[in-house]
């Protein structure tokens, strides 16, 4: 078996094209019929080429968005990074760790963070349960951004259409979709808790009439007489999966419930704490 290998790469290096399959192996047997290179030991595996840190990756260019500069004929490459004790893979654009969060460069997979803030004012126990069932100024719709940026997970692999507010599902298929909504803001006078209402809403008929998805409500104790507690790092989340026929809207609600005498509250804008993620299952 040495002197097939020996043989194939000395033909290779005279710059003659040959097709052949060749098995490494201390036991019995032939090379997968699938394989164009078959190593096949029990005891022993197989060392890659290592990396100490992703500074010394191959096209690492701090300059770029995504960290590293695109060269589509090393797609497919494979690296181990002994800083975090994983592999990557290079994608032609950028390389991706083996145990990324999220699977964020699934192409099944759309991720957009929101465009802008949205406020609450809250003076006399407006923004209680009451005013949100009955459908007063409360709920508001979360408006969201066209803007692609790997560096911050942001895609648009789906290539969903994207609204002021809401994303267009172009494909009826099965879909698990995700909100969260990061909160800011501070009371005076609260008297109870303080909830943080969050819905996904779908539309079948192009954003005439809504319908909830889902919806989540998350609590949190209210001082006595000031609250500022909740600055910055309160959040409110939700998921569904569901089966959407194509030319669906998507959009991703918030409200505020307090009964505090006067208070101002805000959605965070910050990718990492309110976006709509959408992942087509089927």
């Amino acid at each position: 078996m040495k002197t097939k290998i020996f043989s194939f790469f000395g033909i290779t290096l005279l710059g003659i094209t040959v097709s052949a399959q060749i098995l490494l192996s201390k036991i019995p047997g032939s090379p997968n019929p699938n394989a164009l290179l078959d190593l096949k030991d029990p005891a022993k595996g197989v060392i890659f080429t290592k990396a100490t840190d992703i500074l010394s990756f191959p096209l690492f260019n701090i300059a770029v968005e995504d960290r590293f500069n695109d060269l589509p004929a090393l797609e497919g490459s494979i690296l181990y990074n002994k800083t975090d004790k994983q592999y990557y893979k290079y994608d032609g654009t950028t390389w991706i760790p083996a145990l990324q969060l999220g699977g964020f460069f699934n192409p099944f997979e759309t991720r957009k963070q929101s465009s802008s803030s949205v406020t609450w004012s809250c003076l006399l126990g407006s923004c209680d349960i009451a005013q949100i069932l009955l459908g007063f100024n409360n709920k508001q719709t979360i408006p969201l951004s066209g803007i692609d940026n790997r560096a911050q997970l942001l895609v648009n692999n789906l290539n969903l259409p994207v609204g002021t507010n809401y994303l267009t599902i172009p494909n009826a298929g099965l879909y698990y979709i995700s909100g969260v909504v990061g909160f800011s803001g501070a009371s005076l006078g609260t008297t109870g808790n303080i909830s943080y209402w969050i819905n996904l809403d779908v539309s079948y008929d192009n954003g005439t009439t809504w319908t909830t998805l889902a919806f989540k409500q998350t609590l949190q104790n209210g001082g006595a007489f000031i609250d500022v507690g909740q600055t910055g790092n309160k959040s409110a989340s939700v998921s569904s999966t569901v089966t959407l026929p194509a030319n669906s809207r998507i959009r991703l609600v918030a409200a505020i419930s307090s009964t505090t005498l006067i208070g101002g509250y805000s959605s965070s804008t910050n990718h990492a704490d309110t976006f709509v993620n959408i992942q087509r299952l089927k």
